[in-house]
């Protein structure tokens, strides 16, 4: 079964897996509430921004944060920033008022501060002044921040090289917050013993958490571990299901798996429909064994 299995190298794997600054983002740059009695400008900034009127917000922001100093601003303004909300998008200014708002212990600011800083967006890349606000962000349980410092540490984009330790030490603070990449990432660490010992069984329930965030690649290593009974009681009925679902999200060694699987009765019936359906998406995503598998299934 392995042998049609695309199970890709660590290394190969993360680097597909790094988290964009637009992910990050995506999790971080959510509205943090103004307290009252704080900073005038954001408060009215808020309220401009509730009334949909995004320009007067972005604007009392701005003040908010680089004249008030009102740290819940600048990380609202950094989000508008990157969004172009309000106004065109700009992400020097969105990093500015990033750091500014980390500077004064927004944590979600920290986050995307740490991940345009690690992959320079709206500036210069600064791989190793990334890493003190993604610990702050990792540390208030920002998943994403962990598993930025995580790819940084397995990549050796800071000290003298890839730290397989800390990598795993971060990438499991990540997991199952950021599920998809965090855990995956994370399993093949275990499954490998790169970073600490094999664990057989943590890289199977990790593996599995990703499968079931969505990651096309998380299927296809559950399903292997499945049915190697890795880590994991032996189930070819479950293998089976979770080629099935790596392959209808466009992974090709799982739909060579579920081809032969549905082809050779493994884990339910023979299903030859099924199994022609397989190989044929195998074949189109690349692997000519499948035209090939395909082709010899009549009807």
């Amino acid at each position: 079964m392995r042998a049609f299995a695309i199970v890709l190298a660590a290394l190969a794997a993360m680097t597909g897996a790094a988290l964009t600054p637009d992910a990050a983002t995506a999790q971080a740059s959510d509205k943090v509430t103004v307290e009252a009695g704080g900073s005038g400008a954001s408060m009215e900034a808020q309220a401009a921004f509730n009334a949909g009127n995004f320009a007067t917000a972005r604007a009392k922001y701005e003040l908010g944060c680089f004249t008030d100093g009102n740290g819940a601003g600048c990380n609202n303004l950094g989000a508008m920033a990157f969004k172009g909300q309000g106004g065109a998008k700009d992400l020097p200014l969105a990093r500015r008022a990033y750091r500014q708002g980390c500077a004064k212990s927004i944590a979600k600011s920290c986050e995307v501060y740490g991940s345009m800083l690690k992959s320079g967006s709206g500036g210069a890349p600064d791989p190793a002044g990334a890493i003190a606000p993604l610990t702050t962000a990792c540390n208030a349980r920002l998943a994403n921040a962990c598993y930025d410092l995580g790819t940084s540490y397995f990549h050796g984009r800071v000290g003298g090289g890839p730290d397989m330790a800390k990598a795993r030490q971060y990438l499991a603070r990540s997991c199952p917050g950021n599920a998809a990449d965090g855990c995956y990432a994370l399993a093949l660490l275990q499954r490998d013993g790169q970073g600490g010992p094999v664990d057989a069984v943590g890289a199977a329930k990790s593996f599995d958490l990703s499968c079931k965030a969505g990651k096309s690649d998380g299927c296809l290593e559950y399903g292997v571990a499945q049915y190697n009974g890795a880590g994991v009681a032996k189930d070819l009925t479950g293998a089976r299901s979770s080629f099935g679902k790596a392959c209808n999200t466009g992974n090709a060694g799982a739909c060579m798996n579920a081809g032969i699987m549905s082809r050779d009765a493994q884990g339910g019936p023979a299903d030859k429909a099924a199994a022609k359906r397989y190989f044929g998406l195998g074949c189109k995503l690349g692997i000519k064994d499948g035209c090939t598998l395909a082709g010899q299934i009549t009807a």
